[in-house]
């Protein structure tokens, strides 16, 4: 009987187990426009200054990233840039949504998209890149809210007919979609473009020939 209800216990711990997010570290620094990562997955950050903050759901989906600096949220840097990113997943989408802190970015302080919803064919290509914006119109007449819609629009969508198209902050990921690096069909790797070092090009190499295997 007591063997018995061992092995039950022993599964439902498994279960328990399996059904957690995991969160993973990595060292990173700032360049002049981005971040770049310098090690993936490392395991003592008590010396580390920055650190991406990964967690990963059961499923092996990156599910948010945070940018550390002596683990806290980063501030006052670059305006465009988040120091969180969060991901959702439904079916055929990636709902990838950028914050400063708690608030979601808004186009009236940084020129930015504060949402991206990525549209997945069945077989995990990118067809559609929606973006939505957020504004704050605070002391603005509606000559200049009329013009922050045209400069930022608050829906506007691609397609690869276009662009060649890629989850944006997935290269900032070690796990992205189960090892998985979205891209359009007509996507071609740029080896100098800003993800153009080391870990993250081989990351997203490796990424991108998930869809062969």
């Amino acid at each position: 009987m007591k063997q018995g209800l061992f092995i039950i216990l022993f599964i439902l711990l498994s279960k328990i187990n399996y059904s957690q997010d995991k969160v993973f570290f990595h060292e990173y620094t700032p360049t002049a426009s981005s971040w770049n990562v310098i090690e993936w997955n490392i395991q003592d950050t008590a010396n580390v200054i920055w650190a991406i903050k990964e967690t990963v759901d059961p499923e092996g989906r990156v599910t948010e990233l945070q940018f550390l600096k002596k683990g806290s949220l980063i501030s006052n840097y670059l305006c465009y840039l988040p120091n969180r990113v969060t991901y959702e997943y439904i079916e055929g989408q990636i709902i990838e949504t950028l914050f400063s802190f708690d608030q979601p970015l808004t186009a009236t302080d940084c020129e930015m998209n504060f949402k991206a919803v990525y549209h997945l064919d069945n077989e995990n290509y990118i067809n559609k890149i929606e973006y939505f914006s957020k504004y704050d119109f605070s002391g603005l007449d509606s000559a200049e809210i009329i013009q922050w819609k045209i400069w930022v629009p608050e829906y506007s969508f691609i397609t690869p007919d276009s662009a060649q198209l890629q989850v944006a902050y997935y290269y900032h990921s070690y796990a992205k979609m189960r090892g998985l690096f979205p891209v359009s069909r007509n996507f071609k790797l740029v080896e100098d473009y800003y993800y153009g070092d080391e870990p993250e090009k081989t990351s997203i190499k490796n990424g991108i020939k998930k869809y062969k295997n």
